[in-house]
């Protein structure tokens, strides 16, 4: 019989297949139906809160329900997203992981911002910011470096108050965060997102340079199979 742990990891795997190949090729539904099996896979294996395994279920459980909520808001589906994001961010608080926490906060604080809740979800997203400057993993200076993207984006989109030099600034501690560990998806969306606002400065020599940059990166991180946080 399968293990508890086996089990978790099993559909840990799962998400991650769904991600790559099918998410990030546009496959929505088809990798929103992947994610509600899992989802109820995770849900059914039995763990109470004093299970050492109940902090495990909980992380990878906020994990599943991050890349529905991520689908759900790219369909439009805002109400159904914001439901997902505070469950989401229950599983994330009950999973004690510091990075499963800061992408919980921040993936809440999206939705909210997209649900026009802009205010209370600038909190939730600069809560998050200390919990990936805590540590020095991988996944920590990734979750990091997204809080950069995610602020640079919002800002670009004019949602939350900033300038173009304000992007730009963002982008440049984002990118100072992520080529090291070369994360190339994040290093793509970080050159996306300052070409934006070289274009706003009517800089278009930098904001070109910076496509190419873009491109070049998500070449990269299609040919090795990296995908977003």
């Amino acid at each position: 019989m399968e293990s508890k742990k086996e089990a978790l990891k099993h559909y840990e795997d799962e998400i991650e297949n769904a991600l790559l190949s099918l998410e990030l090729s546009g496959q929505l539904n088809k990798a929103l139906a992947v994610y509600c099996t899992v989802e109820k896979g995770i849900e059914a294996v039995e763990s109470s809160p004093d299970d050492p395994f109940y902090v495990e279920k909980q992380r990878v459980l906020a994990y599943c329900l991050m890349r529905q909520v991520n689908i759900l808001l790219q369909q439009g589906q805002l109400e159904e997203a914001l439901a997902l994001s505070e469950r989401e961010l229950t599983a994330a608080c009950a999973s004690g992981d510091e990075v499963t926490l800061g992408r919980g906060l921040m993936s809440h604080g999206s939705t909210c911002i997209v649900n026009g809740n802009t205010k209370e979800g600038m909190t939730f997203i600069e809560k998050a910011r200390p919990y990936f400057e805590r540590g020095t993993t991988y996944d920590h200076a990734q979750g990091l470096g997204w809080y950069w993207i995610l602020k640079a984006d919002l800002q670009n989109a004019e949602m939350i108050p900033g300038n173009p030099s304000d992007v730009i600034h963002a982008c440049d501690t984002a990118l100072d965060i992520l080529m090291p560990i070369k994360n190339w998806p994040g290093v793509a969306r970080a050159y996306a997102a300052r070409a934006h606002a070289y274009e706003k400065l009517g800089n278009h020599e930098k904001a070109a340079a910076d496509r190419n940059a873009q491109s070049e990166y998500e070449k990269i991180a299609s040919e090795e199979g990296i995908g977003s946080p």
